[in-house]
């Protein structure tokens, strides 16, 4: 971080560069300036993020000194410094975003923590900053993808990219993205935004060059590089370079077809989509097993890319009609793969899929039906956890549902439907099984387990303990009338 002090005291300026200096290893004090007018030329040679000012100089004054450099540098932070305690000017230069005023003669710890008090405040902006332009670049690449490029859009990637002459997709599949992303890093030789797409990793990398032929030769060069350090399974299918903001989205589709050519069997796992002239037919089937494997994880995004790609490779080798028998069949193999891992769809009509739309529809269907049952049982799961962990204590359905963050109506359908048992049931029965291990593996009284398994009344839990196993804890203890002596 660099400051520069502002003062027409040179001594004072010595010795708080020198305190300063002395107590920041990361700190450096680039510059001084002895008035208001050395000031804004130092100001815009060294571009400080902070600057010591003070308000009483010759000629041009701090406060005046404050607005002619935020004018070119809004960024930079003040520290005023003076020997006045004047209200007036402190309110001045609070108007400016002045923060912190120190009077003179400045004491060294005070001057410290305003330097340190400063610094955060920087740093959070920096914070703020970066997290603003992270979700402004996958608004940007998200658009793209989806092929939904609007003004804002374009002006957004203008402004980021000011250079970028040609844009390109690659896809990566079958790596984890940490080792993608620091990869990148390392390896890149131009800007990029990346988004992780399921099991699958888009990256839009741009480019200043203009010449499609010398962009393409590049990007092979990446893909070799990125794969070599790369697990073996990995795939990185490449798309064509594009100038046009509204035709990236064929170079991700093109990218994301590549990746569906490639197989860690292939001679080599990166490069750009085949065509049909050096094609064999195991594309389509790819495609479909592609289009499979994001429907069965209920990824809706990827699985309409994939279905796009199968759609238009399909529309090539048939007529309509026959097309929309194929599509028939597939989405009935898929209903009978899906229904055999146990998920319930039979209530979605395959066979009144006459159109692409149509299609399209029943894998929104699919999709929604895989995610709404992964998420009941995660719920679901945790609830067992909650009851597992909790069965001694007193709780209610209703403190479990919140717990899971289901209402208590919806919760109580999907128990049921998930466990077949009533959350009641689910609940006595796991006490009761606590309490048979404790009856036959302790010597605790009846009463000391009643409290154990959650029952504060040891006469009920005898009632519930007899209902349910047709024998009382007692019984239960003593099989076949056995005594203890």
């Amino acid at each position: 971080m660099n400051i520069i002090i502002v003062d027409d005291e040179i001594i004072e300026r010595k010795a708080m560069r020198k305190f300063i200096e002395e107590s920041f290893t990361h700190i450096k004090v680039v510059g001084e300036a002895a008035n208001g007018r050395l000031a804004i030329e130092q100001a815009k040679i060294h571009k400080p993020d902070i600057m010591f000012m003070d308000i009483h100089m010759p000629g041009i004054d701090g406060l005046e000194a404050i607005r002619q450099i935020l004018q070119d540098l809004p960024k930079t932070k003040f520290i005023m410094v003076s020997a006045y305690n004047s209200f007036e000017y402190a309110k001045e230069a609070m108007k400016q975003g002045v923060k912190e005023y120190i009077l003179k003669p400045s004491n060294k710890q005070e001057t410290l923590e305003a330097i340190i008090r400063v610094e955060q405040e920087i740093n959070q902006e920096k914070l703020q900053l970066n997290e603003s332009i992270k979700l402004a670049k996958q608004h940007i690449i998200t658009a793209i993808i989806q092929n939904e490029q609007t003004t804002d859009i374009e002006t957004m990637y203008k402004n980021y990219f000011q250079n970028a002459s040609m844009a390109f997709f690659q896809v990566f599949t079958q790596s984890k993205p940490v080792l993608i992303t620091n990869l990148l890093k390392e390896k890149a030789p131009f800007p990029y935004i990346e988004k992780e797409l399921g099991d699958k990793h888009a990256v839009l990398f741009i480019t200043d060059k203009k010449s499609a032929h010398h962009v393409k030769a590049d990007a092979l060069t990446l893909a070799r590089t990125m794969s070599q350090a790369l697990p073996t399974s990995t795939t990185i299918g490449i798309g064509n370079p594009f100038a046009q903001l509204d035709k990236l989205s064929i170079s991700y589709q093109q990218a994301l077809l590549a990746s569906a050519q490639l197989t860690k069997e292939a001679n080599v796992s990166y490069g750009y989509p085949l065509t049909e002239e050096n094609v064999e037919d195991g594309t389509l089937i790819k495609l479909e097993k592609s289009l499979v494997n994001e429907i069965q994880a209920g990824r809706l995004e990827q699985a309409n890319d994939y279905f796009h790609l199968y759609y238009d490779y399909l529309s090539k080798e048939t007529d309509e009609k026959n097309m929309i028998h194929i599509l028939g069949e597939w989405g009935i193999r898929l209903k009978q793969s899906l229904e055999s891992q146990g998920i319930k769809i039979r209530d979605i009509p395959i066979l009144e899929a006459q159109t692409k739309q149509d299609f399209l529809k029943l894998i929104r269907q699919f999709c929604e039906k895989i995610t709404l049952q992964k998420e009941g049982n995660d719920s679901i799961t945790m609830a067992k956890h909650f009851i597992h962990a909790h069965y001694q204590e007193s709780f209610s359905l209703e403190d479990v549902a919140a717990y899971v963050d289901l209402t208590p109506t919806y919760f109580t359908k999907l128990f049921k439907e998930q466990t077949k048992l009533t959350f009641i049931d689910y609940v006595t029965a796991y006490r009761i099984e606590k309490a048979k291990e404790l009856l036959l593996q302790t010597k605790l009284s009846l009463k000391e387990i009643a409290y154990e398994v959650g029952y504060k009344d040891p006469n009920y839990f005898s009632r519930v303990f007899k209902k349910w196993t047709n024998r009382t804890p007692k019984q239960y203890r003593k099989p076949d009338g056995a005594t203890t002596k």
